[in-house]
């Protein structure tokens, strides 16, 4: 069986593999700042009297904090 296969041009690899690097250090820098933030959310528990056994929810909107209920009779 006969597979019709091309390959790309050096320099056009070359420009591929730097936007995937661009992609992945993009993803990293946003995980990084996803971890920032909810380190810094934490901090505010003691501020704003909430337990840290219970999960929150913060509005961007008006900045209203609620709990998150869990739903009732477990998962299946």
């Amino acid at each position: 069986m006969f597979k019709n296969n091309k390959k790309l041009e050096k320099n056009d690899l070359e420009e591929l593999k730097e936007k995937a690097k661009l992609i992945k250090q993009h993803i990293a820098i946003a995980q990084a700042l996803e971890v920032q933030k909810n380190t810094w959310l934490v901090s505010l528990f003691l501020k704003y009297g909430l337990d840290g056994n219970k999960e929150w929810s913060f509005s961007l909107k008006n900045g209203e904090i609620t709990e998150v209920k869990s739903k009732e009779g477990g998962e299946s």
